[in-house]
C-alpha cells in the first residue's frame, strides 16, 4: 500500500529543500534522543542503582536540553523574519515551537525523578504497585523508541498509536492508581514509598504526555496540538 504524505511531511520537504528549518528540525530529533538518555539515566538511579556521578551528569544534560530549545527558538524566529513562507508553513513552524517546550519539560521531569532517587538514597522498589509500574515505565520507554522513529521517517500511524496509547493505557491508568494510593490501597508500602510513587507515577504520565503532543505535531493542525487525533481536523 502506498504510504499516504501527511500535511507535515509535504511542508517539511518544501522547508527544508528551501533551506529553511532544517537545522531546527534536526535539534528536535536530538532533544528527544536526549531525553530518552535522561530518562533511562533517571530510571537507574531510582530504580537500579543510585549514584551520585550519574545524578550530576543528568543535571548537566538537562542545560544540554535548554540550550536547545532556545537555539531551536532562535531558528525558527529567524527564518519567519527573513523568509517568504505561506501561512500553512508558519503554522508547521509554530508548532515546532510549542512541542519544544513539552520536550524541555521531559527534562525538567527526568530530574524530579532523579531528586526522588537522592531522597531515596536506595533503589525504590513499589511492593504490590511494582507490576504497575513496570508496565508504565515500559511504555514511556517505547514511546520515546516510536517517537524518534515516527519524526524521522513521517510515520503518521506510529504518531496516531503513541496519542492513542497515551490515553488509553498511561493517563488513564495512572490516574486511577494515585487515586488509590490516596485512598490508602497500598497501605502495607511504608509511607515514603507510598509518595514516592504517587510523585513518580505523575511524572511519568507527564513525561509521556508530552510525548503525545510531539507525536500530534505529524498529524493534528496547529490548533489541535496536544489534543486528540480526529480525522475531520483538517484545518489550521
Amino acid at each position: 500500500m502506498e504510504k499516504k504524505e501527511s500535511l507535515w511531511s509535504i511542508l517539511r520537504e518544501r522547508l527544508f529543500k528551501a533551506g529553511l528549518l532544517k537545522d531546527a528540525w534536526s535539534l528536535v530529533i536530538n532533544m528527544i534522543q536526549t531525553d530518552k538518555d535522561m530518562f533511562r539515566d533517571a530510571h537507574h538511579l531510582l530504580r537500579i542503582e543510585y549514584q551520585d556521578e550519574q545524578f550530576n551528569n543528568l543535571l548537566a544534560v538537562d542545560k544540554e536540553i535548554n540550550a536547545m530549545q532556545q537555539k531551536i527558538r532562535e531558528d525558527v524566529l529567524t527564518h519567519l523574519i527573513i523568509s517568504d513562507i505561506s501561512k500553512y508553513e508558519i503554522s508547521q513552524a509554530l508548532g515546532i515551537i510549542t512541542v519544544i517546550n513539552g520536550l524541555e519539560r521531559i527534562g525538567d521531569n527526568c530530574k524530579n525523578i532523579a531528586d526522588l532517587a537522592m531522597a531515596a538514597s536506595g533503589t525504590v522498589n513499589y511492593g504490590n504497585l511494582e507490576e504497575t509500574v513496570t508496565t508504565l515505565e515500559n511504555i514511556v520507554f517505547r514511546h520515546f523508541d516510536e517517537l524518534l522513529e515516527a519524526v524521522k521517517n513521517d510515520n503518521l500511524e506510529i504518531s496516531k498509536r503513541i496519542m492513542s496509547e497515551y490515553k488509553e493505557d498511561v493517563s488513564f491508568r495512572i490516574n486511577e492508581t494515585v487515586i488509590n494510593i490516596l485512598k490508602g490501597n497500598y497501605s502495607e508500602l511504608p509511607p515514603q514509598n507510598m509518595v514516592s510513587a504517587a510523585l513518580y507515577l505523575r511524572y511519568l504520565k507527564r513525561i509521556d504526555a508530552n510525548q503525545r503532543n510531539v507525536a500530534s505535531l505529524m498529524v493534528n493542525p496547529f490548533k489541535k496540538i496536544g489534543y486528540n487525533y480526529k480525522d475531520k481536523d483538517k484545518t489550521l
